[in-house]
This record gives structure tokens, sequence and C-alpha cells, in this order.
């Protein structure tokens, strides 16, 4: 596999397991005081590339790894800002936004990059609070990420936690120190499923342009975005479009479509 041994000169590729192992590492040494503000410190970040390499067996330099915390902290602040607005009524205990589309449309003009949470959560969206949050609670204790004496190195080795066969999660890294790309697929993973009534959708060919427009991985204006506006003139393929809540097989569905040729009139 093109991700494994020495990956100097490839892109970073992140697997659900290692980007759940990256946030855990970064968890560990923060519990070991190494992020005494904002950032690591040095010893922080060695031992986090050093342990890294040790359990994933993937030799990502630091700057691949701060690239990943960038985008990482980009993500999780966009969905902070989503659950921490009282507009959406995000209820933890249920999982679930009691937003109405009214709603839901006005904080989404004001915030589109928040669509891409409109239909799932963040991935690991707890610990990712831990993270990038204040490491100390009101009581201005440390926060203990870690209850038992073992490491993240030793519990990952006990339960033969990594697998190398495991799907990419989408998201490539660059090897400079430019922001990492903006590409950041939390659908190529099982997302957490909203719970409680789903919100209603209306089918409506604005709302389809706007889910279209948050899949990242179609480029607005080529053949294929220019192919989806004109099924979206269909309200039965707008119905379909929207009840797939994974990108990656809108993608596939549409796709097929333009190879084979739409089963229903589009006039």
């Amino acid at each position: 596999m093109g991700s494994q041994g020495n990956n100097n000169g490839v892109k970073a590729q992140w697997t659900p397991d290692n980007h759940e192992l990256f946030i855990e590492l970064c968890l560990e040494q923060i519990s070991k005081g190494n992020k005494p503000g904002s950032h690591f410190t040095a010893k922080g970040w060695k031992n986090i590339v050093d342990s890294f390499h040790s359990i994933a067996d993937l030799r990502y330099d630091r700057i691949q790894l701060k690239n990943h915390w960038d985008t990482t902290k980009k993500h999780w602040k966009i969905w902070h800002d989503l659950v921490s607005d009282k507009r959406m009524k995000w209820d933890p205990d249920r999982r679930s936004f009691g937003a109405d589309e009214l709603e839901w449309d006005e904080y989404l003009q004001e915030n589109p990059e928040a669509a891409q949470f409109r239909f799932k959560e963040l991935l690991f969206a707890d610990k990712l609070d831990i993270v990038f949050a204040s490491t100390e609670d009101s009581n201005g204790k440390k926060v203990n990420c870690f209850t038992g004496a073992e490491t993240v190195s030793q519990k990952r080795k006990h339960n033969n936690y990594y697998n190398p066969d495991e799907k990419y999660l989408r998201l490539e890294e660059p090897i400079d120190a430019k922001p990492e790309s903006e590409r950041f697929f939390y659908d190529a993973v099982e997302p957490i499923p909203m719970q409680s009534p789903p919100l209603k959708l209306s089918y409506s060919i604005e709302e389809c342009i706007k889910c279209l427009d948050s899949t990242e991985e179609i480029e607005q204006g080529c053949e294929l975005y220019l192919f989806a506006l004109d099924l979206f003139l269909k309200k039965e393929y707008r119905e379909i479009f929207l009840n797939l809540k994974k990108s990656s097989v809108r993608i596939a569905w549409l796709e097929r479509l333009q190879s084979n040729g739409p089963p229903l009139p589009l006039s």
C-alpha cells in the first residue's frame, strides 16, 4: 500500500483509524502538559510524530501532521459554532438539531461551510472538543484524558487497533508548509447518524444546489456538476439526490446517470 513504509515525498492519506489515532495522540500530549496554550511544545510534536510512526508505521513528518491539525481544527470550529448557535437548537442528548428549514437556511446563508454538517455530525466531535477547547474544566483542574496507565501506543498494540487494509479517508496533505487541502471528506467513514425526527426536505432546486456545492469532490462548473443541475429540473431526481447521505454514493449515482443516460426524461 502506498501509504505505508517511508512516505517522504508522498502526500499523506488518512484512514478513519489513523485520523482517530492522531486525535488520541494529541489528547495524550495534552494530558502530559505538552500543550500549555493553543499550540503543542516542540517536545509534544516530537512525541506525536514518533508515536504516530511507531503505531501506524507511517513516516508523516511534523509539517504533514501540523497540516492535518490545522484542517481538523477548521472543521471543528465550523461544527462548534454550529452547535453553539441557539437558533440551531442542538440537543447533545438526542444528538440532533431542532432548527426548522427557515432557521437552517438563514444559518447557512451566513455560514455556508456548515452545510457539510446538516445531515451528519463531525467525526469524533467529543474528542475534538477536548483537543481544541480549553484543557481545563470550570474548577481549573486539568482534564484527565486518559484514566488508565496505558499509553495510546500500549492500548493500540494490545487491541490490534491499526488496520492497514482500511479504506482511506480521502484527505490529502501537502508535504510543504502550505495549508492543508480543504478536501476533508468525513463521508469516507460511517458518520454518526442524526437521531430524532429528521428534517423534512422540500426537495427544492435551491436545496439540491446547496448540497451539490458542499460536495467538494465535484468541482463547480465541471461536466458532472452541470449534468447534476439538469437533473435537478426533475423532482424525482432531486428527491433521490437529497436522500443519498454519502457524497461518494451521490457521485456514483450521478456518474452512472451521466454514462447511461437518465431513465426519466428531463423535459
